[in-house]
């Protein structure tokens, strides 16, 4: 996150949010854009923008409908009107705040390209305008492959400035414009990887974004695509060869890819989206969220800083690390008796801190665990974004948000070849994922199956918004998890497939006649 890129300190372009209202550009081409940085401040909206909500809402959508993460209260503390507990429950409805805001968020950023993408209609031309407007498009399909993912037949929005109100596009719609966006953008963008292109959509961020919409076509659209993901993820794989200056490769040292000082240095990043406190209200809190207050000082944090002590995981997808103890990932956990880093027994009173995996509410029809020593104890907390003990009053960290890693493309090229695909290059499912797990210390398999994937890919990918595009695609998203440990019952029991995608936010219906709700709703 380091020599972040100069364009995401330029704030000042507006947008609309309501796709019914254009805006008048307050750019002109007798004014700019020409030079690199000129082109920089045009586009450095769109990439705050991703920033704005990505480590929040969308963070949510993705990760507390599944086993991997909950959100639990401690008497009112983190009830907040039970929108925590719907999203676990599977119970959510049009007017849940998470859902509005990721809609508001993701077509905010697709209004911010259009008008950016008006304004360089008459900038001057060349490369930098060539590549500019490639990695506006592929933005752009960025932002709509999030809403397409979440909410399934989704509007297209108009060409900037037209005042026409889009009504809903079907799902496999969607996908052919995003699939035709990026492949128009992909002979423009750049190949080089490192700090120059760091944050920005690059050859290669493309491909990852195709890989991901062809490993879920069949979700999106009915129809197979294992060979064209295989196909994609043989270009990253193959970036030396295919005119990059350097190959991604698998890192050795897993925890750090996360640490608040991770940056273009990582090997395995294919797209981070950049964090720093210089940025004010920067929205990367997800290190704070998991600690019971005492860890802060093991952590170096100042004791001005609140922790969240109220996001955990389920034991049961916890109880997926304890497979094998010398895997690397198991570090991503505080769980079990607590030391500070002197070795001493963490105490609160005459309590020695337990972090117990098992989750007993007081009351669980309102996730309420109780305020107890022990109580606020319980839960495993996964810490993979490491706290930054250089937080502030605000509470946001320096740790960059990987969307794209190469090892997530690792295994799920093995998972297009277990569906079918052939692969040119001659590897194999089992030692694909034998690759990840060697590196990360974990025994090699002897066999390998979708299930025993989708059990991998929860350990690799644990906290990093896949989860829930995971367990669709694995035909898991209806399963019951969540025990209540003082029954031993499941605690999310709904099996509606129609949650499969979330509902179009009753605002957006109200304004635009022309939407129709998702089915179930």
């Amino acid at each position: 996150m380091k020599n972040i890129l100069s364009a995401l300190l330029l704030l000042g372009l507006l947008s609309c949010t309501d796709l019914d209202v254009p805006i008048e550009s307050s750019y002109t081409s007798d004014v700019f854009p020409r030079s690199d940085a000129e082109f920089a401040s045009v586009t450095g909206p769109v990439y705050v923008q991703l920033r704005n909500n990505i480590a929040l809402d969308y963070y949510y959508l993705q990760e507390l409908t599944t086993d991997e993460a909950v959100l639990t209260a401690r008497g009112a503390d983190y009830y907040d009107g039970g929108r925590y507990i719907q999203l676990n429950l599977h119970t959510w409805d049009e007017t849940h705040p998470h859902i509005n805001s990721t809609w508001t968020w993701a077509y905010r950023g697709i209004s911010l390209c259009g008008e950016i993408l008006a304004a360089l209609e008459n900038a001057s031309e060349g490369e930098i305008r060539d590549r500019t407007v490639a990695e506006i498009r592929t933005m752009r399909a960025l932002y709509y492959f999030f809403v397409m993912d979440l909410f399934g037949n989704v509007p297209i929005s108009p060409e900037y400035g037209e005042l026409t109100l889009p009504g809903n596009s079907d799902r496999s719609a969607v996908f052919a414009y995003l699939e035709n966006e990026v492949s128009e953008a992909l002979p423009f963008l750049s190949k080089e990887i490192g700090t120059a292109t760091y944050g920005k959509p690059t050859y290669w961020m493309a491909h990852a974004l195709l890989a991901k919409m062809y490993i879920n076509a069949e979700v999106y659209t009915g129809t197979a695509k294992y060979q064209e993901a295989v196909n994609s993820i043989n270009i990253i794989m193959n970036a030396s060869e295919n005119g990059a200056n350097q190959p991604f490769d698998l890192e050795e040292n897993y925890l750090e890819m996360f640490g608040f000082n991770n940056g273009p240095h990582i090997k395995e990043t294919i797209f981070a989206i950049p964090f720093d406190q210089n940025f004010g209200a920067n929205g990367m809190r997800l290190g704070r969220f998991p600690l019971h207050p005492l860890s802060r000082v093991n952590f170096g944090l100042p004791t001005t800083i609140s922790v969240g002590n109220c996001q955990h995981t389920w034991a049961d997808f916890y109880y997926l690390f304890e497979k094998d103890p010398e895997d690397i990932r198991n570090g991503i956990w505080l769980v079990g008796h607590q030391y500070y880093n002197d070795g001493s027994p963490m105490m609160d009173g005459d309590y020695h801190v337990f972090l117990d995996p098992e989750i007993a509410f007081v009351n669980v029809e309102t996730f309420d665990r109780g305020r107890s020593p022990q109580q606020i104890a319980q839960g495993a907390r996964n810490v993979k974004y490491t706290p930054d003990p250089t937080w502030t009053s605000s509470r946001d960290s320096r740790n960059d948000f990987l969307l794209f890693r190469y090892a997530d493309f690792v295994l799920l090229k093995a998972e297009a070849l277990l569906r079918g695909a052939n692969d040119p290059m001659g590897q194999n499912p089992l030692e694909l994922v034998n690759q990840v797990r060697s590196i990360r210390n974990a025994s090699t398999l002897a066999a390998i199956d979708l299930d025993i994937l989708l059990e991998e890919r929860g350990r690799e990918m644990a906290g990093e918004t896949w989860r829930r595009n995971d367990l669709i695609r694995f035909g898991k998203f209806e399963s019951e998890w969540g025990r209540d440990a003082e029954t031993n019952l499941p605690v999310k029991t709904n099996n509606e497939t129609y949650r499969r995608v979330f509902p179009i936010p009753q605002g957006e219906l109200a304004t635009n006649p022309k939407l129709i709700q998702n089915p179930g709703y």
